[in-house]
C-alpha cells in the first residue's frame, strides 16, 4: 500500500511538474508573440532585429542576476530585502531591454507610426505579476536543496532557440504576406504554436547542471 501510495504521489507531481512547464512555455510564447506583434506597422525584418535586440540582452544578463540573487535569497536570514532586489532588477533589466529595442526601432526608421498602447499594456503587465513573482521567491527559498544544485537555464543556449524561432517567425511572414495582409498576426500565432508544443520537448536540452552544495532542512517564512 505505501509503494503504491508513492508511486501515485510521484506520479502526480511529475504530471503537476509537466502541466507547469508547458503553462510556463505558452507563457514565454504568448510574451514573445505579444513582442512581435507590439512593433506597430514596422517591416518583418525590422520585428526580427527588434525583437533580436531584446534577446541578446534579456537572456545573459537576467539568468545570471536571477541566479545570483536566487542564492543570495536562499542564504538570506531575512528574505524582503533580498525578495525586492531580485523583482527590482527583473524589472529593470526587461524594462532596459525593451527600451532599448524601441531605441533601435526608432533609428531604423525614425517616420514609422507606434503607438503607445502595447508598450503600456506591457508594463502593466509586468507590474501585475509582482505579487507572483514574490510568492514563487519564497516557495523557492523553501526548498531544501540549494539553487546551485539545481539544473539552471543556459543562456547561449536559450539565445539559440529564440534565434532560430525568430528566424523561423521572420520566414513565416515574409512568406505569408505575399498573399495575407494579416501576416503579422499569423507569425504572431505562429510563434505561440510553437513554443507551447516543442518547448516542454526540448526544455532538457536548454538546462546545465551546477556544482551541488549543502542542502539544508525547508525554511518557514509564514508566507
Amino acid at each position: 500500500m505505501k509503494a503504491r501510495r508513492k508511486t501515485a504521489r510521484t506520479d502526480d507531481t511529475a504530471a503537476a511538474g509537466a502541466l507547469k512547464l508547458r503553462v510556463a512555455y505558452a507563457g514565454i510564447g504568448t510574451f514573445m508573440a505579444f513582442t512581435w506583434i507590439g512593433e506597430g506597422d514596422a517591416p518583418a525584418w525590422e520585428r526580427a532585429v527588434r525583437t533580436l535586440a531584446i534577446l541578446l540582452i534579456l537572456p545573459p544578463v537576467l539568468l545570471r542576476t536571477n541566479r545570483r540573487l536566487l542564492h543570495k535569497l536562499y542564504e538570506a536570514a531575512r528574505p524582503g530585502p533580498v525578495i525586492a532586489q531580485l523583482i527590482t532588477a527583473r524589472l529593470v533589466i526587461i524594462t532596459v531591454a525593451f527600451g532599448a529595442s524601441n531605441l533601435l526601432g526608432h533609428l531604423l526608421d525614425p517616420h514609422a507610426a507606434r503607438s503607445p498602447v502595447m508598450p503600456a499594456v506591457g508594463l502593466l503587465i509586468l507590474l501585475l505579476s509582482i505579487p507572483v513573482q514574490i510568492r514563487r521567491a519564497h516557495r523557492l527559498r523553501a526548498r531544501a536543496v540549494h539553487p546551485s544544485a539545481r539544473p539552471d537555464l543556459s543562456a547561449p543556449r536559450l539565445m539559440l532557440a529564440k534565434l532560430a524561432l525568430v528566424a523561423a517567425a521572420l520566414l513565416t511572414q515574409l512568406l505569408v504576406g505575399a498573399y495575407l495582409d494579416g501576416a503579422t498576426f499569423v507569425a504572431a500565432a505562429a510563434i505561440v504554436i510553437t513554443t507551447a508544443a516543442l518547448g516542454p520537448r526540448v526544455h532538457h536540452r536548454l538546462l546545465v547542471s551546477r556544482n551541488p552544495t549543502a542542502s539544508r532542512e525547508p525554511v518557514a517564512d509564514g508566507v
